[in-house]
């Protein structure tokens, strides 16, 4: 999963970028971030795992002239914002998205349609059906994750970018975060966040003794960075699902409300395409009968089939036909 990160120059952008990756393995412009839950350790040191494999989180800060490549090529956005009217700011970035993205759709039923002029297909037609009613959405004034839940076929390889799931963080100082506060919210893909980076900076480089006292000082109950992981899950709608055997245990994410058969693709495409069914246990469940052999003893494994939905924290066994 990646996440690119841009914004004006001094907008916090790169502060925020170091906050969030931490010691994260840098490349380039482009940090993996491993993101530790201990649930996954305690499922692991259930079933005597050798190996624990957590899930990973890339941030990308890419150079002005790579930004709209990148961010077309991400899975969602984090819009760092550093102004005296950061709500008017926003406003103007997210519509700003609903122009490309329709100036890019408009391009592309063009082309389908002069391919439909040549050979109607059905494939052509439900296209320029989906490209159409994705632009009616645009002039609308709306962005497309309101109406879309994910990437369609007719928008594959697009890049739109009123379509991915995106996180405003206002860059503030101390003294104004009460007074933009109000400007926090959270709906389907978006969110708007209130941080002042600088003391979460100073706050992150500090020793453990020298953070309580400026928490204390400052009336700081909890980091925001440290937060922000669970914040992104939110945002694009993900839940964690968990495998375990001998060799790793091992988190994935999925969508919420994917299928028990989505999450056997999201393994391997040889889950998906020979999928039986799935052995299902919630991770407390599991731990406490000590992994798959004490729930086989206390007859506590759920056997459900391709179209189960899966939840946050299940531990999952896919059976298929190889």
């Amino acid at each position: 999963m990646n996440l690119a990160i841009f914004g004006k120059p001094q907008s916090g952008k790169t502060t925020l970028f170091h906050l969030l990756t931490g010691m994260g393995e840098k490349v380039k412009h482009m940090a993996m971030v491993e993101v530790r839950d201990p649930r996954l350790e305690r499922v692991g040191e259930a079933e005597g795992s050798s190996k624990i494999t957590y899930l990973h989180i890339g941030f990308l800060d890419p150079p002005a002239r790579e930004m709209v490549s990148q961010m077309r090529a991400a899975e969602g956005l984090i819009h760092v914002v550093r102004s005296e009217t950061p709500g008017e700011e926003i406003r103007r970035v997210e519509e700003d998205f609903l122009v490309k993205d329709a100036e890019t759709l408009e391009g592309t039923l063009e082309k389908a349609k002069k391919q439909y002029s040549k050979q109607k297909t059905r494939n052509l037609e439900r296209k320029i059906s989906g490209l159409e009613k994705a632009l009616e959405v645009l002039r609308a004034g709306r962005p497309l994750r309101e109406t879309f839940y994910q990437e369609q076929e007719e928008f594959s390889g697009l890049g739109l970018l009123s379509l991915k799931p995106i996180i405003h963080v206002v860059n503030a100082r101390f003294e104004e975060l009460e007074r933009l506060r109000g400007l926090e919210a959270e709906g389907k893909g978006r969110a708007v966040v209130v941080m002042d980076l600088l003391t979460e900076k100073e706050l992150l480089e500090s020793g453990e003794e020298e953070r309580r006292e400026l928490m204390e000082e400052f009336g700081i109950v909890e980091r925001k960075a440290e937060k922000f992981v669970e914040r992104i899950y939110g945002v694009l709608d993900l839940l964690v699902f968990f495998t375990a055997n001998s060799r790793e245990a091992r988190a994935w994410t999925l969508r919420r409300d994917s299928t028990a058969l989505e999450a056997a693709g999201k393994i391997h495409t040889d889950m998906a395409r020979g999928f039986v069914r799935a052995e299902v246990a919630p991770w407390e469940e599991f731990v406490q009968a000590g992994g798959w052999s004490g729930l086989r003893r206390e007859g506590k494994i759920r056997l459900e089939g391709k179209d189960y939905r899966v939840k946050d924290g299940d531990v999952l066994n896919i059976k298929f036909n190889r």
